[in-house]
């Protein structure tokens, strides 16, 4: 079984470098982002990590380096590497192809109900790019189909994207919620590419934090330019 996904191919530059680690992947940080980085012929001298807190934090990078407190990374820098780490929440590939800005993402729902989505897409903004211009691409996550949560959660979101699950919980459709928050912010639907997988359902596939718990691993994904 193939160790990385390589979703380079999905945006529309040759010189973009798109992927995620799978199960079968080694976890051991951070010697993982780095050899993901060679896997994907990027420089892992020039990793940008954040160390996440599930906040709605965004860092405009001009270095490598570690970044405290720090879920979404973004930068023009087109020789900085950018990771996170994930194992249900929506990694977020952000690419603007004319501008030569990108960021990546770690949005998971309490990060969207803070407004992760939109601090990226305006940190994108500050360093020259223009939302029309952006492609996005969400990555492996927990879906609805796994994602049931109480009402204390649940009434943070819009009902129109929460169906009933069992014994009065709900199952929530954040990748919904987030397409939606980037249509809002400009980004065209069109550039937007969903790839629909839920980490939970596949275990052989994906780490799942809601499936496994805390023997969970994680999945890694890398951005970069070429």
């Amino acid at each position: 079984m193939r160790q990385y996904s390589d979703f380079s191919p999905f945006f529309p530059s040759n010189e973009i470098k798109a992927g995620i680690s799978l199960k079968p992947f080694p976890y051991f940080p951070p010697e993982d982002r780095k050899r993901l980085a060679i896997s994907l012929k990027l420089d892992p001298k020039q990793l940008v990590i954040p160390l996440q807190v599930h906040s709605d934090n965004v860092a405009i990078c001009t270095k490598p380096k570690v970044k405290k407190n720090t879920d979404g990374v973004v930068t023009n820098k087109q020789d900085l590497v950018l990771s996170i780490q994930v194992a249900d929440c929506i990694p977020i590939f952000l690419v603007d192809p004319v501008e030569k800005v990108f960021g990546i993402i770690h949005a998971g729902w309490r990060g969207v109900v803070c407004g992760i989505i939109q601090r990226s897409v305006y940190a994108t903004i500050q360093i020259g790019s223009d939302p029309k211009n952006l492609n996005v691409l969400l990555g492996p996550s927990i879906r609805q189909c796994c994602f049931e949560v109480g009402h204390d959660v649940a009434r943070q979101f819009d009902s129109s994207y929460i169906t009933r699950g069992i014994n009065g919980r709900s199952m929530v459709d954040l990748q919904s919620i987030v397409i939606y928050q980037l249509e809002k912010l400009g980004v065209k639907n069109k550039k937007i590419i969903d790839l629909k997988e839920c980490t939970c359902c596949q275990e052989k596939r994906y780490h799942s934090f809601r499936r496994d718990g805390k023997d969970a691993g994680r999945m890694i994904a890398i951005l970069g330019w070429n």
